[in-house]
């Protein structure tokens, strides 16, 4: 018998701490509503002991609480890590497998990244793993309840105050974790009801993918291109599968140079109605390369690979200059030589001093560099490129080509979209996790580096393992699809850019574009509320401002067409919600009943659109800090960069 729990940590948040601790946890079984409730993590251990089963027991961001768990395991109990030890008895082996882990024993899953995935703990007569739901299902708790339209919904509670483990647990505050955990089973109860049991929400939805393919036709479509070798020499890399990862780029996320800082009025705002399932279907046209590459090198493309049936991936070094009147969408990673988040109007190097550009560099020893940039593509952002920009003194170096089919995932997504378009609730929800997830698992790379816990003093430290042993995805697909959503989003707001100083677009991320006029003025945006390769005006807005990246406010006055009470949509990477919150308020210069005297000094100051701007300093901004027993949000003032 296996039982599967969902549980939480209320921890110590007090003036001056130096330590924390848990001084409320509850636990509930999937299927009850039997909330158990303890004031210490000695007795929520006690009680999984004396269960004498097997447990699953999933946490919403086991990154916090399975900290204060890491430390009580191995600090406070002394259990030792379950892994082999290596010969020299100095590195950190590998994991045990669960079975043949010892009593009082615990082993766990930390991803490179700090990402939390499991931690397993083996008493003396079964297993406890935990899990990390927030993998599962990707949102707040809050959201989850709202969005599921479960039972139970997400209850608020001051959490600054002097508390203890050991202590007495008032009823409102039982009543706030309670909630908490009701809300996460019933939406893990959902997806359990639909064998939705993986550990991570991509993993589920690939699991579902394959089902729908024979293994044989599976493994011929989407062979593991880590076992296509390469001649490292000509090519660079010694696989397919790394010379093709190159091309593999992310969403195009642009303020229109010279709008950056400036408001804007009556405009508006278009979504692509699920903008990676519309370009895998079908229905987009778009064709995709299945099987082993055929790889070429010289300074020429095949004429196979220009066949309408194929797909290529090419490597060129070339100088370009961005044409008049285009939107620039190349980026260079990891150089020296060029900021990484920048979309580059040309391939020239800008003198810090004079503020020029060159295309050749002088060295301190007399020799010139004519500088080049080797870029490796998609044939769809080759083409791109092409459009875009003025190519020169280009030379192909080498590249491959696969042969392509079309609809490759229409059976996977048909029956989720007929989902997601006729159900509300739960249902619609589930249909738009696995719409939107299966594409980020076909580029998956190999990088499974992990990170080994030590604590010390009772505050955790980590040390980080570099290991390169994960299946990896297909990645032509990968790329392939990622390209093809870039190219309809760019291709889209190209046709409403007419200068950085004329009414049209404005700003894209990803899946939407922004535009200073009004929905009838768009061009070329065919608007439906839920097909594919449409897109759907999300917003009007009457006033606007865009800073930078993922970093803009907009006055929404209608939503979907209608009136709504007019609100601040604020969007502002690595910036948390309360701070936002607080420059709504400064917006409308008002308090709210949770402000502290700095908050209030900050609303007070007034604000306005312009106001915000990189350098804007806001208070509130919570940052997890590592102290002894576990993790504290800390409130700490955020200056935007």
């Amino acid at each position: 018998m296996k039982k599967t729990l969902v549980g939480d940590f209320e921890t110590t948040v007090y003036e001056g701490q130096t330590e924390t601790e848990v001084w409320a946890s509850a636990l509930v079984e999937l299927y009850t509503e039997d909330v158990k409730i303890f004031n210490s993590i000695d007795k929520t251990f006690d009680y999984l002991k004396k269960l004498n089963c097997d447990i699953l027991l999933y946490y919403h961001n086991l990154a916090f609480d399975g900290s204060f768990w890491l430390v009580y395991l191995l600090d406070t109990l002394k259990y030792k890590q379950a892994y082999i030890q290596d010969e020299d008895d100095e590195t950190h082996g590998e994991f045990l497998k669960t079975k043949d882990m010892p009593a009082n024993t615990i082993k766990y899953m930390i991803s490179e990244q700090g990402k939390y995935y499991t931690i397993t703990i083996r008493t003396e007569n079964h297993t406890i793993e935990m899990r990390d739901s927030l993998k599962l299902l990707p949102y707040s708790v809050e959201r989850m309840g709202k969005s599921f339209k479960t039972k139970h919904q997400k209850l608020s509670m001051e959490y600054t105050g002097f508390r203890q483990a050991g202590g007495i647990i008032t009823e409102e505050e039982q009543k706030y974790i309670a909630n908490d955990v009701l809300v996460v089973k019933e939406c893990l109860e959902h997806m359990y009801n639909n064998n939705h049991t993986k550990m991570t929400i991509g993993s589920c939805c690939m699991k579902e993918f394959k089902e729908l393919y024979p293994k044989t036709l599976y493994n011929e479509f989407f062979p593991d291109l880590k076992e296509y070798p390469l001649d490292k020499n000509i090519y660079g890399y010694d696989n397919a599968y790394d010379y093709i990862h190159r091309s593999y780029k992310g969403g195009w996320c642009y303020v229109v140079k010279g709008c950056e800082n400036k408001v804007y009025e009556n405009g508006c705002t278009a979504d692509v109605n699920s903008l990676y399932p519309s370009v895998m279907h079908s229905s987009s046209g778009n064709r995709y390369p299945v099987g082993l590459p055929r790889f070429w090198h010289g300074n020429y493309i095949p004429k196979q690979a220009k066949r309408d049936l194929m797909y290529y991936f090419i490597t060129i070094e070339c100088k370009f200059v961005l044409k008049n009147g285009m939107l620039p969408f190349i980026q260079i990673k990891n150089s020296f030589r060029y900021r990484g988040n920048e979309y580059l109007e040309n391939s020239f190097i800008r003198d810090k001093k004079t503020g020029l550009y060159h295309d050749k560099i002088k060295h301190e020893d007399g020799t010139i560099e004519d500088v080049k940039i080797k870029l490796t593509l998609t044939m769809t952002d080759y083409k791109m490129l092409q459009k875009h920009y003025h190519v020169y003194d280009c030379k192909i170096l080498h590249g491959c080509y696969f042969t392509t089919e079309i609809g490759l995932f229409d059976k996977y997504i048909d029956p989720w979209k007929e989902k997601k378009q006729h159900s509300k609730g739960a249902e619609r929800e589930e249909a738009k996790l696995f719409m939107n997830n299966l594409y980020g698992k076909l580029a998956t790379n190999d990088n499974s580096s992990f990170k080994i816990v030590e604590v010390e003093d009772g505050i955790i430290r980590y040390k980080t393992m570099v290991e390169h042993n994960k299946k990896v995805g297909y990645i032509p697909i990968g790329s392939a699809i990622t390209s093809y959503a870039r190219h309809f989003t760019i291709s889209h707001a190209q046709k409403n850019f007419f200068g950085p100083d004329k009414k049209g677009f404005k700003y894209a991320d990803t899946d939407s574009i922004h535009c200073d006029c009004a929905e009838k003025d768009l061009i070329g945006i065919e608007v439906h509320p839920t097909e594919f390769n449409h897109w759907k005006i999300e917003s009007y807005w009457d006033k606007a401002i865009f800073v930078r990246q993922k970093t803009y406010i907009e006055h929404i006055t209608h939503e979907d067409g209608e009136e709504v009470q007019p609100y601040y949509n604020i969007k502002c990477a690595g910036l948390g919600g309360r701070s936002r919150k607080l420059i709504d308020l400064a917006l409308q210069h008002k308090y709210d009943d949770k402000c502290n005297e700095e908050e209030k000094a900050f609303i007070d100051k007034g604000m306005v659109l312009e106001d915000f701007k990189a350098g804007l300093t806001v208070p509130s901004d919570l940052r997890p800090q590592r102290i002894k027993g576990g993790i504290l949000l800390v409130s700490q003032n955020k200056k935007i960069r």
